[in-house]
């Protein structure tokens, strides 16, 4: 049992430790066995060595093979990011522009202890929900500007990223989405998978009316068209702009090859607000793609938290909330659970988008998923949670949290059914 807890503590850490901490564990080992120490008692304590070293170490940035080994962009070789082409190195400036005019957020330290944990970093553990936070940054800005808006310091943008700095009260903050997760069964600190990260996010929209937006989360690959439409017609007239969020399954424990074409194929569309997944352990925010590798921006570089206290909220530096850096996975390398997003904003984008569907993603032999117009005669009809009742549901878990365990689960991308 003691064998089990140390191992699964270890497998989240792909970074050295120091031998100072060594020692400690050492410390806590002996005084294990000297003192018969109650198995609470060492989780307890093996939880603040964890934040210790994650508030610690902040300049490491996990590597996964050698500089040499690491993929780069071609030049005469396309480039698809979310409906735009580009070819470098004619297109650079473009191309580099986009990619920074996505929020970019990481691992932050020092922020404000989740509520009921001792957590003041992400480090280890919130990469998923940093790439939904990106996936959802992003819906934000489509939804108040457009897919060309490129960064620019204005009212509307600095309140968007005023809503996902690290704070109990900012709208999708870290803190937020750990609270949410809790109600999809996850407790604080532990890994959250593409499907529960896109969950958490849908509860926090539930709590905004006053956004105009809806957020949909399609499950068991199968999608109703009809559905759909109920959620973003409360009135049966206005349409409610919508974020679609696809979880998907392509294959057991690698992806089947059969599905490359149509998940690259999803970066070419106009409504594409990206994927997240990654490979095991390993979260990342996919923004298109070259050749048969997914371009993506990197969660995995820990920086100081900015404290809303200490800063200007109406002018909020955002140098750290950008950059030009992508990275590319080969498929080959990518966990077979994902999901992928769409935003339309009118219902017109919606039936050109599931009409892009019927051709493309979902038919054929490499179909990501299974959509129809109308419901079922077996399938049991929509109906719309109210407010009060999932606040209640939120707020309630989110007391219950588990502390002792939240540093031993371990981390991976969970299964979809199918």
């Amino acid at each position: 049992m003691t064998r089990c807890l140390w191992s699964d503590w270890w497998a989240q850490y792909s970074y050295p430790i120091s031998a100072a901490s060594i020692l400690v564990i050492t410390v806590c080992t002996a005084e294990y066995f000297r003192r018969n120490v109650s198995m609470s008692d060492l989780e307890a304590t093996l939880t603040t060595l964890n934040n210790t070293i994650n508030n610690t170490i902040t300049d490491y940035t996990p590597s996964f093979g050698s500089i040499e080994e690491k993929s780069q962009l071609l030049d005469g070789v396309e480039i698809q990011i979310m409906g735009r082409s580009y070819m470098l190195p004619d297109d650079r400036a473009m191309f580099e522009r986009d990619v920074e005019s996505f929020l970019w957020f990481s691992y932050r330290k020092n922020f404000r202890a989740i509520g009921g944990t001792a957590y003041t970093s992400d480090r280890g553990w919130g990469c998923m929900l940093r790439c939904i936070q990106m996936l959802y940054g992003h819906t934000l800005i489509r939804h108040n500007f457009s897919r060309d808006w490129r960064w620019t310091k204005c009212s509307i943008y600095n309140s968007i990223l005023r809503d996902f700095l690290d704070d109990p009260n900012g709208l999708y903050s870290i803190q937020q989405i750990a609270k949410a997760g809790c109600s999809a069964g996850k407790d604080v600190g532990t890994w959250f998978g593409p499907n529960t990260a896109a969950q958490s996010i849908r509860i926090l929209t539930e709590f905004h009316k006053e956004l105009n937006l809806t957020v949909q989360v399609v499950m068991d690959n199968f999608m109703c068209i009809e559905d759909i439409k109920f959620y973003c017609k409360e009135d049966e007239i206005n349409w409610t702009p919508l974020l679609l969020i696809i979880p998907l399954r392509l294959g057991l424990s690698e992806c089947n090859n059969i599905y490359i074409e149509n998940i690259k194929h999803c970066f070419e569309i106009e409504q594409s607000v990206g994927a997240v997944g990654g490979r095991p352990n390993s979260a990342f925010y996919f923004i298109g793609y070259q050749n048969d590798k997914l371009l993506y921006l990197d969660p995995h570089v820990t920086q100081e938290s900015l404290c809303p206290d200490s800063i200007d909220l109406e002018n909020i530096p955002d140098d750290t909330y950008h950059t030009t850096k992508v990275d590319l996975l080969p498929w080959d390398q990518l966990d077979p659970s994902i999901a992928i997003g769409f935003y339309c904003k009118t219902e017109e984008s919606f039936d050109d988008l599931c009409l892009e569907f019927q051709e493309t993603i979902a038919a054929g032999s490499g179909s990501l998923f299974e959509m129809v117009a109308t419901r079922p005669s077996y399938m049991t009809p929509p109906r719309r949670t109210p407010v009060d009742k999932l606040l209640e549901n939120y707020t309630a878990e989110y007391d219950e949290v588990n502390t002792e365990d939240a540093a031993s689960d371990s981390d991976g991308f969970e299964i979809i059914s199918n």
